[in-house]
C-alpha cells in the first residue's frame, strides 16, 4: 500500500465529498482497467469502419458534463491513488469532420509528495476527430488538445490531454459519454490519467409551429386555390358553392340541383354517354347519335333502324338501297342534294347544326332552327348579327341590350346639376369628381353602350365664347372619364353653348340651370 493511500476517509473540500478508501483487491481492479481502457477504446475505434463524417452539422454546438476518476499514481511510479473530480464544457463544429471543445475541470487528487488531498483546476483547448451522424447509436472518437492545469488554484503549469471516448446514444440529442484520457504535465510528477463517465448534449432550436395558409370562408381550401375565398364550398368544386356536391359549382352547373357529370355541365346522364338526360332521346341507352345507339353506324339509331345490323340509308328506314350517286347514305329519290353528300336529308350542313346549308340562313355558324340556324348566344330572341349585346339577354326593343334602369337615368339625371365648374372655365371643381365616378361605374356596368356628353351656357356673353366654353367643357368631362380608364371609344361629346336653354335667361336661377353637362347613355 502506497504512502498516499490512507484508510480515514477523505477531507470535505469545496463542497465535493470523496468516497472512502479503496481495498486492496480493488485497487487492482480499478488499475487494470486504467491501462486497458485505452487500448479497449482504440479497438473499438480501429472497429468502426465507417468513414468519419464530423458531429450533426444541424446541431454544432453542445454541452457536457462529466464525473471523473483521477490518478496521479501509475505514470509517476507508484500505486493507483484515485480521486474524484468534475468536468463541465462546450463544444462545436467547425469542420466536416472536427469539433473543438473548452472542457473546464474541478477536482481532489492525491498528488505525488504531497500529503493529504489538492484541489486541481484545469482549463483545455481540445480537437475532437467524431463521426454523429443521426442513425449512429455508439459514436467513438479521438482528441488531443492543450490546457492549464493548477494545483491548490497556484503552481500553474502546461499539460497535454489526449485520449479516446464514446458516445452511447440516449436520444435524438442526448448521449452518455464514457472516456478515457492521458494528460502528459510540463512538470515533474504530474502526468496522469483520467477516466470520466459523464453527460453530452445538442443544443437545438424548438421546431417552429407551421404556418397554416389562410382560409377566410374557412371551408378547408386556402384562398390561394379557392376560387370562392368568402363563400364556403367543398375542395372538389375548389372551394365554391355545390349544392347537388357534384363537383361543379353552382355558377358552373347547369343543374344546381341536380348532381351530374362535368361532361354534361354537371346534368344528370343516367347511360353515361355524355348526353344528358334532358336531350338524350334514348336516356336509358348509351349511344352517340343524339344519345342512342347505331350499331351498323349508318346514321339510323337502332330503335328507328329496320336493319340495325346492317348499315342502309336513311331514306331507306336504315336497310341497304341500291343508287345512291353521292355515296352519303340516302338514296337519290330521298336525296334533297343527290350530288352533294350531306348528313340532312342528303344536304350538306358544314356548321353540323342540323339545318341544310341551303336552308340555313348563317351556314357557317351553329344554331337553332327557329332561327333559321342562326345563333342566339344569349337566347334573348336577338339573333347575334344583330345583338348588340350577343352575350347579356335584352328586349328586342332595345337590340337585344338591357335597357338603363330608371334608378340610373336618374343619377345621369343629377349629374347635370351636380357636375360644376370653375367661374367662366372648363375646369373641373373637385366636388364634380364623386359623380364623375359614379358615371364610370355606370360605363362599367353598361358595357355596350356609349355615352354622349353634351355642355351648355346661358347667355351671358359673347355667343362664340359661350360656344367654346361649352365645348372644351364637355371635353374636360370625357378627359376625366378616360383618365379614370374608360375607353375613348366610348365617349362622344358636343358643345351647344347658350343655343338649347332649359329655362329663362332672365333670372339668375334659370341662368343657372342652363349653365350645364347633360349626360346620356345611347346605343350605337
Amino acid at each position: 500500500m502506497s504512502a498516499g493511500f490512507q484508510k480515514e476517509p477523505f477531507p470535505i473540500y469545496h463542497n465535493f465529498v470523496i468516497g472512502t478508501a479503496f481495498d486492496l483487491s480493488y485497487q487492482k481492479l480499478i488499475k487494470v482497467t486504467m491501462r486497458k481502457l485505452p487500448l479497449f477504446v482504440v479497438l473499438a475505434l480501429c472497429l468502426y469502419f465507417q468513414p468519419i463524417i464530423a458531429q450533426n452539422r444541424e446541431f454544432p454546438n453542445a454541452i457536457q458534463a462529466k464525473l471523473n476518476l483521477i490518478d496521479y499514481g501509475l505514470l509517476n511510479e507508484d500505486d493507483l491513488n484515485l480521486s474524484q473530480g468534475f468536468e463541465f464544457g462546450v463544444t462545436r463544429n467547425i469542420a466536416p469532420f472536427l469539433n473543438v471543445g473548452l472542457p473546464f475541470k474541478l477536482g481532489l487528487a492525491k498528488l505525488p509528495g504531497v500529503t493529504g488531498n489538492t484541489v486541481t483546476t484545469s482549463l483545455d483547448l481540445v480537437f475532437r476527430l467524431e463521426n454523429m451522424r443521426d442513425e449512429a447509436k455508439i459514436i467513438p472518437y479521438f482528441f488531443g488538445g492543450v490546457g492549464y492545469a493548477l494545483a491548490d488554484f497556484a503552481d500553474g503549469h502546461v499539460q497535454f490531454p489526449f485520449g479516446g471516448g464514446v458516445n452511447f446514444r440516449a436520444s435524438k440529442f442526448a448521449f452518455i459519454n464514457l472516456q478515457a484520457e492521458y494528460r502528459k504535465a510540463q512538470t515533474d510528477d504530474r502526468d496522469n490519467l483520467q477516466l470520466g463517465l459523464g453527460y453530452h448534449y445538442l443544443l437545438h432550436k424548438s421546431d417552429p409551429k407551421p404556418v397554416l395558409p389562410v382560409d377566410t370562408d374557412k371551408d378547408g381550401v386556402a384562398d390561394n386555390i379557392d376560387k370562392c375565398p368568402t363563400q364556403p364550398g367543398p375542395a372538389t368544386a375548389f372551394g365554391c358553392p355545390d349544392r347537388d356536391n357534384d363537383g361543379l359549382s353552382d355558377t358552373e352547373d347547369a343543374c344546381p340541383d341536380e348532381p351530374g357529370p362535368i361532361a354534361t355541365k354537371g346534368c344528370p346522364d343516367y347511360d353515361n354517354d355524355g348526353f344528358a338526360d334532358s336531350v338524350d332521346e334514348c336516356p336509358n341507352d348509351p349511344g352517340m347519335l343524339n344519345g342512342c345507339p347505331d350499331s351498323d353506324g349508318d346514321g339510323v339509331a337502332d330503335k328507328m333502324d329496320r336493319c340495325p345490323m346492317e348499315a342502309g340509308l336513311a331514306s331507306n328506314q336504315g336497310c341497304p338501297q341500291s343508287t345512291d350517286s353521292d355515296g352519303d347514305g340516302f338514296a337519290d329519290d330521298d336525296d334533297q342534294c343527290p350530288t352533294q353528300p350531306g348528313s340532312v336529308r342528303g344536304c350538306p350542313d358544314t356548321d353540323k347544326d342540323g339545318i341544310a346549308d341551303k336552308d340555313d340562313q348563317c351556314p357557317t355558324q351553329a344554331g337553332l332552327p327557329q332561327n333559321n340556324g342562326c345563333p342566339d348566344t344569349d337566347g334573348d330572341g336577338v339573333l347575334d348579327a344583330t345583338d348588340k349585346c350577343p352575350y347579356v339577354a335584352g328586349p328586342v326593343s332595345n337590340f337585344g341590350c338591357p335597357e338603363v334602369k330608371p334608378e340610373v337615368k336618374e343619377r345621369l339625371e343629377f349629374a347635370t346639376k351636380a357636375v360644376q365648374f370653375e367661374t367662366g372655365k372648363d375646369a373641373l371643381k373637385q366636388e364634380s369628381y364623386p359623380i364623375l365616378d359614379e358615371i364610370v361605374g355606370i360605363l362599367r356596368e353598361y358595357p355596350a353602350y356609349t355615352l354622349s356628353i353634351s355642355g351648355h351656357t346661358d347667355n351671358i356673353g359673347e355667343k362664340a365664347r359661350n360656344l367654346e366654353l361649352s365645348i372644351d367643357r364637355a371635353q374636360a368631362c370625357v378627359d376625366y372619364l378616360i383618365f379614370r380608364g374608360i375607353d375613348a371609344n366610348r365617349l362622344r361629346s358636343a358643345g351647344f353653348g347658350e343655343t338649347k336653354p332649359i329655362a329663362g335667361n332672365n333670372s339668375s336661377e334659370g341662368r343657372a340651370l342652363n349653365r350645364r353637362v347633360e349626360f346620356e347613355m345611347v346605343l350605337d
